[in-house]
């Protein structure tokens, strides 16, 4: 019998302890939690021993003194899995670990390091990789060739929800943000299906109070393209495309994938079905109790090196929200690049206007576009999409302001201050929005700021890059990439 003691007990904790009631030959036995009302709670919903339901300051490292547990399921806040899987390991117990694992690459090191060392079990509760559809995706990945492209999409609209619970995730400091939860997902699936270590190309993210709740990351390996993209402020379908050479695969529902359609050239198509085995956590915990069972001490399935580069992945992206010097530079060298050869009048307003409305449907939310000639003031363009209100005239003229005040585009000051560490001072001067989305028309050979083009509606920092996007196209030219684009 294998013997179950989890260490916290939120909602996900209960979760787990339902499903265990599902494997033979394993029980929950010890729980340790803050207060003694919930370790009562336990007692009575899953028949715990009064004397092994541990409350209070020390209830974890009672329970892991306790010697009829066998088996550790960390189920803590994100910051706290590393101090207590090393805890846990060097108590002798084998440890399944809600993901994220560990909060960086090297914290996952330093815990894999030890697992080794003490020849004792730690797994990754990943839970995609364990449930019956996973392993036909991977095998159905044959069929499409050599892989070019992956994009893993987890977006749900629950801000307002996890502000209302006061969740740990929207806290400031470690463990909090999107990327640590939704985005952890993600980066299984690019891990699984892309080689090599990770070189981040481009981001976007939107933040609330420092805290992450939107990112858009792409990454480069090799000759693979690879796409991540997290949200707590908005919904989208939450799928994993495998592309291919000769055909894709669609995952529905990546976290907890049932279905799958896989896409040939010739435009054949099949699905691929697979339900769960109870529920979306059983297929890992019997996985981790068979290892147990054979006395292994690492999982096939979920490695240790693959939780290593999960964890470097997310850290790569993570390290795209600093902005660097060069930011400036590039920034610079759009604007020399994005310049009208002769003249900017209505009929170029028009087109550009017109370009930026057409590029819109590629994002996942509408945009306010305003082009203006500033010898005058005139407005020579000016179109919102349905779902805009007239506030977004409101950050249209902020952008604009702060466009004219620096001379350049609107994100220029933000860009500015972030590099000498001045961010505080963003909003300092009245009626600006030194963030992007406002962008500097000129004539080839002139320094004269003939028209500002202004977007706003994306909120992570998209809006710039959906302008120098619609300035490219009209203009026939390419201009650098600005890397990292934070608001």
């Amino acid at each position: 019998m294998i013997r179950f003691g989890i260490l916290g007990a939120g909602n996900i904790a209960h979760r787990f302890a339902a499903s265990l009631a599902h494997e033979n030959g394993a029980k929950l036995t010890a729980i340790s939690c803050r207060s003694a009302e919930k370790a009562a709670a336990w007692v009575r919903n899953f028949d715990i021993p009064a004397d092994q339901a541990y409350a209070g300051e020390h209830a974890h490292e009672a329970l892991l003194s306790d010697p009829e547990v066998d088996a550790i399921y960390l189920a803590l806040p994100h910051q706290l899995h590393h101090k207590w899987a090393l805890a846990a390991l060097r108590a002798g117990k084998a440890v399944l670990c809600e993901k994220p694992a560990m909060l960086t690459a090297q914290e996952m090191g330093e815990v894999a390091d030890v697992a080794r060392e003490q020849k004792i079990l730690f797994m990754e509760a990943m839970k995609p990789r364990f449930v019956p559809l996973y392993q036909q995706v991977v095998a159905a990945a044959h069929e499409i060739g050599e892989i070019v492209r992956i994009d893993a999409t987890l977006c749900n609209d629950m801000l307002g929800y996890a502000q209302g619970k006061d969740s740990y995730h929207l806290h400031g400091g470690p463990g909090a943000g999107v990327l640590l939860d939704c985005g952890t997902y993600c980066a299984s699936w690019l891990e699984d299906f892309c080689p090599g270590i990770p070189q981040l190309t481009s981001i976007c993210g939107a933040f609330s109070e420092d805290v992450d709740i939107y990112v858009d990351a792409t990454l480069a390996y090799g000759g693979v393209e690879a796409r991540l993209e997290c949200a707590f402020d908005r919904g989208k379908p939450r799928t994993a495309t495998i592309v291919g050479t000769k055909g894709s695969i669609l995952v529905e529902e990546l976290h907890r994938p049932q279905r799958a359609v896989v896409t040939l050239a010739d435009g054949s198509e099949r699905v691929l079905e697979a339900p769960y085995e109870y529920d979306d956590f059983y297929s890992e915990i019997h996985h981790f109790c068979e290892l147990l069972r054979a006395g292994e001490t690492e999982s096939p399935i979920m490695p240790l090196k693959d939780s290593l580069h999960c964890a470097l992945i997310l850290d790569t992206i993570r390290a795209g929200f600093q902005i660097t010097p060069d930011a400036l530079d590039i920034l610079a060298e759009q604007e020399r690049v994005l310049r009208y050869p002769e003249r900017f009048g209505a009929a170029e307003a028009l087109a550009l206007g017109n370009r930026v409305a057409t590029l819109f449907h590629e994002y996942d939310r509408g945009v306010t576009c305003k082009i203006t000639r500033e010898s005058d003031g005139m407005q020579l363009f000016g179109w919102s999409n349905d779902d805009k209100a007239p506030r977004n005239y409101d950050f249209v003229e902020g952008k604009r302001t702060a466009a004219l005040a620096s001379g350049h585009a609107s994100i220029w000051k933000q860009l500015e201050l972030a590099v000498a560490g001045r961010s505080e001072e963003l909003f300092s001067a009245p009626g600006q929005m030194p963030v992007a989305g406002a962008f500097p028309i000129r004539v080839q050979g002139s320094d004269e700021l003939v028209a500002t083009v202004v977007v706003s509606g994306l909120h992570e920092g998209l809006d710039h890059e959906l302008v120098v996007r619609a300035l490219e196209a009209e203009l026939g030219v390419s201009a650098p990439a600005l890397k990292s684009i934070i608001r």
